[in-house]
């Protein structure tokens, strides 16, 4: 479902006082222009809106819009459908006097939140890709909180895990133990309003939404096949942790810094350039964490909270 949102929207200037009243906005002077912006109070109503001539810039989370309106609170930590955020994003429009039709999105986030069984930072702690993308340890948050894809100017499209209990709780909010919340962030957008909205792009949305982090990389504990010596498995979860790449060069500086011997070398070197050979002998065992956020991943896709439900005719 839809968080965070930014968009752009032509509106009648005759419609500016309304807007102003409905939504408390200041009016404020830059040389010669007169505009309108959010006051502190938008921190408590949880919707940003700036007036600049016939042009609305509105920035909120859809989420939590629909939260306040159903429990008073700004919160994005509960389910919400897609349903729910055509809602509340209609409701909006009303407001701010807009027409869907002269509304342009330029940034977007899908989310889902998860209630799990363990803390959060567990799974963060085991993920290592999504949607062929490496998740980096995000230097805004202590070590698995939070994971993202690279967040440079050049990726429109970002992805984003992180450990919601502890974000909320650094707010001063409780939401509750073990929450996970993965998302989808969509920057430099042109995207109409009603073509964002419309089923098909929804249904779109939802499906990569569901493919990129159904297929996100948890690391898995390796099986031999019998007959492979300990040593050996040691070598290859090592491998299957680090790449063969990186492994070799591990051991090539040991070796060169007189830490191995050059019969310990030439045993290691010879493993991993075989890896391609060696790793049929192993079998990738899916654990209980892996398996746990796949099957309630499915069951929010299922359920309408990634993708719409179709209406029975």
């Amino acid at each position: 479902m839809f968080d965070k949102m930014i968009f752009k929207a032509k509106i009648d200037t005759a419609d500016i006082d309304t807007i102003v009243l409905k939504n408390y906005l200041e009016q404020c002077t830059e040389g010669d222009e007169i505009y309108y912006k959010s006051t502190a109070y938008a921190n408590f109503d949880g919707c940003f809106i700036e007036i600049r001539g016939d042009t609305l810039k509105c920035k909120c989370s859809i989420h939590k819009l629909y939260s306040r309106g159903k429990s008073g609170k700004l919160d994005n930590s509960r389910p919400m459908t897609f349903s729910h955020a055509g809602w509340t994003i209609n409701e909006l429009l009303l407001r701010l006097c807009a027409k869907i039709e002269n509304v342009i999105v330029t940034y977007y986030e899908i989310g889902v939140t998860m209630k799990m069984s363990m803390p959060a930072d567990a799974y963060i702690r085991q993920v290592e890709e999504a949607a062929g993308r490496v998740l980096w340890n995000d230097a805004n948050y202590p070590e698995f909180r939070q994971k993202t894809t690279e967040k440079s100017k050049y990726y429109r499209k970002v992805l984003k895990i992180y450990d919601k209990s502890f974000e909320a709780g650094e707010k001063g909010r409780n939401v509750g133990a073990n929450i996970l919340r993965i998302e989808t962030v969509y920057k430099h957008q042109s995207m109409p309003l009603a073509e964002l909205l419309d089923n098909a792009s929804l249904n779109k949305i939802g499906r990569i939404f569901y493919k990129d982090w159904s297929e996100m990389q948890f690391i898995r504990e390796l099986q031999p096949a019998k007959g492979v010596k300990l040593s050996q498995l040691d070598k290859a979860r090592e491998i299957q942790r680090i790449g063969v790449t990186r492994y070799k060069e591990r051991y090539k500086a040991l070796f060169q810094a007189g830490r191995l011997t050059k019969k310990q070398w030439e045993t290691i070197r010879v493993f991993a350039n075989n890896w391609h050979k060696e790793k049929d002998k192993y079998i990738e065992e899916i654990g209980p964490l892996e398996a746990e956020f796949k099957e309630k991943l499915l069951a929010g896709f299922q359920s309408g909270s990634i993708t719409p439900i179709k209406k029975r005719r």
